[in-house]
């Protein structure tokens, strides 16, 4: 059995020319019938020449097209005895799509996103940034716009740990913060593109002072990317109505989770109780219902 066609194409994705794009939105809308399909009809129905469908299958990593169609061919056939679904259920959403369908289809984008993690991190990379946490002075998260959710929602998870975790939503004192960061201290940056200015800026300053810079973004070749130490990357799906910067949201939520986690694992087990239980403790007067609590 050879690698998963289908994953391969949404993670190098954002990689691809805008003719490539072509044939991967083509492949990954028409799974049974490109199984079918020549080179020369490939290449037809896509209106490309047949050379822009080599270079897109070795940007792949395969030599041949025979190669790249029995792969998918075994792919097709393993989503189809899946009993989660299959990949037909992956469509773009279009205007006019009934709930049901879209229903549907967001379930099978972000089902397929979330599979993908499987490849995107392995377990040598997830035990490498556990193992840059645990060992990490002081964490510094920041992300702008929407990936600043994310990065407030991870504060809060490390923050019950028990370690020394730093948020901030306000660009300018992000950039002070991470200016005062220094060797031993880790800033955790996402951003979906990789290219946010007050993103980069925060990576720059921190990687002046010493620190490790650690980036979750979906962009491999992004400017973020090429300046973090380590990296950790979310595929994406592209479409009108639901954005690959959405799925991409749900992907690093479930990447930073596993992290946590993990790194709960390795922490010393009474001081990580004892974390888990202060952070309890201090906000269950605020879970108890109006009445009870007077």
């Amino acid at each position: 059995m050879g690698k998963d066609v289908f994953t391969e194409i949404r993670v190098k994705y954002n990689t691809l020319s805008k003719n490539q794009k072509i044939i991967a939105n083509y492949i990954l809308e028409n799974r049974e019938k490109c199984v079918r399909m020549t080179l020369r009809e490939l290449g037809t129905e896509c209106n490309l020449s047949e050379t822009t469908i080599i270079r897109f299958i070795n940007k792949l990593d395969y030599a041949s097209y025979q190669a790249f169609r029995l792969d998918m061919a075994q792919d097709v056939m393993k989503e189809n005895n899946s009993p989660v679904g299959d990949g037909n259920e992956q469509h773009e959403i279009k205007a006019g799509d009934s709930v049901d369908d879209i229903k549907n289809k967001v379930i099978s984008i972000v089902s397929s996103a979330v599979n993908d993690i499987n490849k995107l991190v392995d377990e040598k990379k997830l035990a490498q940034v556990t193992e840059l946490i645990e060992r990490s002075n002081k964490i510094m998260f920041f992300g702008a716009g929407g990936s600043g959710v994310i990065a407030t929602d991870e504060y809060h998870k490390f923050l019950r740990c028990g370690l020394d975790v730093i948020n901030e939503s306000n660009t300018h004192i992000a950039l002070i913060h991470a200016a005062l960061l220094s060797e031993g201290d880790l800033l955790i940056l996402i951003s979906h593109e990789g290219e946010s200015k007050e993103v980069i800026e925060c990576a720059k300053l921190a990687k002046r002072g010493g620190a490790t810079v650690l980036a979750i973004t979906s962009y491999m070749n992004s400017d973020l990317a090429k300046l973090a130490d380590v990296c950790l990357f979310s595929s994406t799906n592209d479409s009108p109505y639901y954005t690959d910067d959405m799925v991409s949201r749900i992907v690093q939520l479930v990447i930073l989770d596993m992290v946590v986690i993990s790194l709960s694992t390795r922490l010393d087990d009474v001081k990580t109780k004892s974390a888990f239980e202060k952070s309890e403790l201090a906000v269950s007067e605020m879970k108890k219902p109006l009445t009870e609590a007077e």
